[in-house]
């Protein structure tokens, strides 16, 4: 990608001007309109190239809106809506939920997870539901259709792929069904969920003051040859400009065109994202149920008007890919004046806002989806849980086993929270009496149920392995060394890990014949050959499990 040559020293920030004046910048463009840049592009190319691993490697910030709290609060949402839907226009077909750019597809888990668990609750068929993960065209989906943890909701139809382009949606075609879901197809409202995800995708920027309206042009540039960094890094070393050019009518539609009319007329001074996109990606995913849509997203953003006043032009915010605030207020403006209900906080949220758009007829009858709105996110929501597992980090190296277990409980058994918990909980193990370790047995059976694998650096099962190894569950142990072999494939530290494990249970010819593995991978050995030299009827000497670290 090669660039124009530019001079000066670099920028400070985000919206100083270019540099001029001395060798050694690299423009990349020059007064696009914002929703037109190249860093959209730029994007698309990150997310595509990355594919599992922007997630895997955590580069893309996701455990806000992936986890089993916010995943309990949508789905008692979406348990609600159907009820309502049920009481208002019933219908025997299944409630269709669409997942916009579901990325890892750990939430659609989560959430997938806790409403079975609801339907049981309330003697109701999982099957009500339907659930389809979508992402743009450019993304390979056999993470998804392959991953075992999906493998049973694929099976009985739960659960369905589709591709959907925010910037050019239509009809879904569902890949594993078969199913086409067009304009007016569904009985039931769509329900569709999109978390971290307006944040990313093309938007337009403008200036409103004074009571006129000016589109910021946006001009890159880079500090070093483009062609030598790849995607991630040129978007890391992205410096923007933004010029004001002042215009009359940016948009055709009606709805568009009013929403600008009011920004113009009440705003002071303040730049403005608008999300012209997101909004017409709704409004047409809306049209695959005569009867409208409901959506549920989560991000950072405001949502009330006095916010967007007196901002500045945006800085991007890098994470190996980039992302924006999100005008929810935008979105807001436009359900309501199509005659929608919004379901909002009243309150400020400090890591993250999420909304609720009735976008149907009849929406103020909803009384259930308000009320379980108001219990899952506004009383004690994710934000507040993500605020208190935070408040309470430093505290873990003191924390007491049953501190623990009261997070645990709290988090619904939060893999991410108990990988922070794992190190204490090894340090405890010693002193845990038999009824402590029963306690830490069962919980570490729920939070492997919760658990998505991603492939992470950290190895979660032969973690947990190691904890129950330390409180004399070798059984249970083996079963997570086993667990994490059949996730990272096999290790030398792992196999002699279950020898030890068959060893201590009593069973040395099966340990031995585990050692025997592990020597003929690694001759050198000298733990897995001292302990295969123990393996006999008269061996007494206890043997302790070894590093994960250093396998083949």
């Amino acid at each position: 990608m090669a660039g124009e040559r530019a001079a000066g020293s670099p920028p400070a920030a985000d919206d100083v001007a270019l540099p001029s004046g001395k060798p050694g910048w690299f423009v990349l463009e020059k007064r696009a309109r914002f929703s037109r840049s190249m860093i959209w592009q730029l994007q698309q190319r990150y997310f595509a190239e990355r594919g599992i691993d922007a997630w895997r490697l955590g580069e893309v910030p996701h455990y806000v809106t992936s986890n089993p709290t916010i995943a309990n609060a949508y789905a008692e949402i979406a348990l609600a809506f159907w009820r309502d839907r049920q009481r208002l226009a019933p219908q025997p077909e299944p409630l269709t939920i669409c997942e916009l750019g579901a990325g890892s597809g750990r939430f659609a888990f989560h959430f997938l997870k806790r409403l079975e668990s609801l339907c049981a609750d309330a003697g109701l068929r999982p099957q009500l539901f339907r659930y389809v993960l979508t992402d743009a065209a450019d993304v390979d989906f056999s993470f998804w259709r392959d991953h075992p943890r999906f493998e049973p909701f694929f099976a009985d139809g739960r659960l369905d792929i589709a591709r959907c382009d925010v910037m050019a949606p239509g009809p879904l075609t569902l890949q594993v069904s078969g199913e086409v879901v067009g304009p007016d197809s569904l009985a039931h409202p769509l329900l569709v969920i999109a978390n971290y995800l307006f944040d990313s995708v093309p938007q337009d920027l403008f200036h409103f003051r004074d009571q006129r309206v000016y589109s910021c042009g946006v001009s890159l540039a880079v500090d070093t040859e483009p062609d030598a960094l790849d995607t991630a890094e040129l978007l890391d070393r992205l410096q923007v400009h933004y010029d004001d050019e002042e215009l009359d009518a940016p948009y055709e539609e009606p709805w568009l065109q009013q929403l600008m009319s009011r920004y113009r007329r009440q705003l002071r001074d303040a730049h403005v994202l608008v999300p012209a996109a997101g909004l017409r990606s709704i409004r047409s995913l809306a049209g695959l149920s005569a009867h409208g849509a409901m959506v549920l997203s989560a991000d950072k953003g405001h949502h009330r008007l006095a916010e967007l006043e007196g901002l500045a032009p945006p800085g991007l915010v890098r994470h190996g890919s980039f992302s924006l605030s999100v005008n929810y207020h935008a979105f807001v403006q436009a359900c309501t004046d199509a005659g929608g209900l919004a379901l909002v906080s009243t309150e400020h949220r400090a890591s993250i806002d999420i909304v609720g758009l009735l976008w149907l007829e009849d929406a103020s009858a909803h009384a259930e989806t308000q009320l379980a709105y108001r219990h899952h996110v506004l009383e004690f929501g994710p934000d507040s849980f993500y605020r208190i597992t935070k408040h309470a980090r430093p505290t873990i190296p003191h924390m007491a086993v049953e501190d623990i277990l009261a997070y645990l409980r709290l988090g619904r058994y939060d893999s991410h929270q108990f990988g922070r918990y794992l190190p204490r909980l090894l340090e405890l193990a010693p002193a845990m009496d038999s009824d402590v370790r029963l306690d830490v047995a069962a919980a570490v059976e729920r939070v492997w149920d919760m658990y998505f694998p991603l492939g992470e650096e950290l190895d979660l099962a032969n973690r947990i392995g190691a904890l129950l190894y330390a409180i004399d569950d070798y059984s249970g142990a083996m079963a997570y060394f086993e667990r994490s072999m059949a996730i990272y494939g096999v290790d030398t530290g792992t196999l002699y890990n279950i020898a030890a494990c068959h060893h201590l249970l009593g069973a040395r010819d099966v340990a031995a014949a585990v050692l025997r593995k592990v020597l003929d991978y690694e001759p050198d050995n000298d733990a897995a050959r001292c302990l295969l030299s123990e393996c006999d009827p008269a061996s007494a000497v206890v043997a302790k499990p070894a590093s994960a670290a250093g396998g083949i």
